[in-house]
C-alpha cells in the first residue's frame, strides 16, 4: 500500500515555490498580461532593481541587477533563460490612486524596505492605523496574486510549458 510522497519529498519538489512566483510574476508584469486579482482589477505590477537571481547552484549561482530597468535587461533575460529565479526583488504594486514600494523575498515571502500609500495626518493613532491597514493591503494584495500562480505551478504540465516560455 502506497503512502504517497513523504513530507521531504513534498518539500523538495516545492523548494522552489517562491523564487517561482517571482519570476512568473515579473515576466507577466512586463509582457502586460498578468491576472488581476479580484480585489484590485486595475493592479499594476512594475519590477524594480536591485533584483537577485539565483540557479541550482545557489550562492556560486547568485548574481544581482541594479537600476530600475533591471528586469527588462538582456542580463535576466540570459539568467532565466539559463534556468534562474529572482530570489529577491524591489516590487511596485499601483492600484487607483495607491503605491506600495517594497522588497520582496522570495524565499521567505518577507517584505522589506516597504514605502506605504499613507497620508501624513496629525494624530499618531490614525497614523499608525493607517499603515497597518495598508501593510495589510499590500500582503493581501501578493497573496491574491499568489493564489492566481499556484494552480500553474501545481500542474507539471502546464507549469513545464510556462517555464518554456521564460527562455
Amino acid at each position: 500500500m502506497s503512502k504517497g510522497p513523504s513530507a521531504l519529498e513534498v518539500m523538495e519538489r516545492f523548494a522552489t515555490v517562491g523564487p517561482d512566483f517571482l519570476t512568473w510574476l515579473c515576466v507577466h508584469s512586463q509582457r502586460d498580461d498578468l491576472p488581476a486579482p479580484a480585489s484590485e482589477p486595475g493592479l499594476a505590477v512594475r519590477f524594480l532593481g536591485p533584483m537577485v537571481v539565483a540557479g541550482d547552484g545557489g550562492e556560486a549561482t547568485k548574481a544581482t541587477l541594479v537600476g530600475d530597468e533591471a528586469p527588462a535587461s538582456p542580463e535576466l533575460r540570459t539568467a532565466l533563460s539559463a534556468g534562474k529565479r529572482i530570489m529577491r526583488s524591489k516590487v511596485e504594486f499601483i492600484a487607483q490612486d495607491a503605491t506600495w514600494t517594497f522588497t520582496l523575498d522570495g524565499e521567505t515571502f518577507d517584505m522589506r524596505s516597504v514605502k506605504l500609500p499613507v497620508p501624513k495626518v496629525a494624530d499618531l493613532d490614525e497614523y499608525m492605523s493607517l499603515r497597518v491597514q495598508a501593510l495589510q493591503q499590500a500582503a493581501f494584495l501578493v497573496d491574491q496574486l499568489f493564489d492566481l500562480f499556484l494552480p500553474l505551478r501545481t500542474d507539471a504540465n502546464k507549469w513545464a510549458e510556462e517555464v518554456k516560455g521564460w527562455k
